[in-house]
């Protein structure tokens, strides 16, 4: 089965309803009304990820974990010399670690406050 992008672009564009002015529009590709994407680019600088792939920044710098759960960069991590990226590195994935255990005890908290309400509300 064809997509609907891809049975306008094998029929010349119309949704079915070729007539005589048009029957023969798309012959030559610039002759289409729908844009085409470009090829892809073979530079092998450029990263390439696959449906279920992960893929890594780590030239950004680490991500760091506020205490209310939101993340942010460092605005001038491409500007640190290496020794301070491997401090940083080790100091904020520390911290990231303690702030996540604290992030994760207190929604655990939270569901088990939820579910003592919800069972007195139960009982009724």
């Amino acid at each position: 089965m064809s997509s609907p992008a891809h049975t306008l672009a094998s029929n010349g564009g119309s949704s079915g309803n070729a007539n005589a002015n048009n029957a023969g529009a798309c012959e030559n590709p610039g002759d289409s009304d729908i844009p085409l994407l470009p090829s892809s680019d073979p530079d092998p600088s450029i990263p390439t990820i696959k449906l279920g792939e992960t893929i890594r920044f780590e030239e950004l710098g680490p991500i760091i974990l506020n205490t209310d759960g939101t993340t942010r960069r460092i605005g001038n991590w491409d500007t640190l010399s290496e020794h301070e990226k491997k401090v940083t590195w080790r100091r904020i994935s520390k911290r990231n670690e303690e702030r996540r255990q604290v992030l994760l005890r207190q929604q655990q908290q939270e569901l088990e406050a939820a579910e003592e309400e919800g069972e007195g509300d139960e009982t009724k």
